[in-house]
């Protein structure tokens, strides 16, 4: 399947259709643009390889977003607003290469 991404079990999903994966622990919640939330018995570290080549970035040890969502960086906070008004954070290790990342991305 073209462009399409194993998420666990027999699901594939679009890239662009995923918002953003959070970790919980050994599962990671998938959110999708639509407001659809899925859970994979999978952890976010092993996700992360398949995600980073559609534009996703690593924020923090607990989150990974989709650059095409992120609507504001909110630097005093060090989170990102995403389309949807969810606020996710970002570590202070990360923040120099996402605003890179940011960037290139616009």
């Amino acid at each position: 399947m073209e462009n399409t991404i194993p998420i666990g079990g027999f699901r594939w999903v679009k890239p662009n259709e995923i918002m953003l994966l959070q970790a919980d622990i050994n599962y990671t919640v998938i959110h999708f643009k639509d407001g659809e939330k899925f859970i994979v018995a999978t952890p976010l570290k092993s996700l992360q390889a398949r995600f980073e080549p559609f534009n996703f970035y690593r924020t923090h040890k607990s989150f990974m977003v989709n650059l095409e969502f992120v609507e504001h960086f909110l630097e005093p906070h060090k989170q990102l607003q995403m389309t949807n008004n969810k606020k996710v954070m970002v570590s202070r290790r990360k923040v120099n290469g996402l605003k890179k990342s940011l960037l290139n991305d616009r």
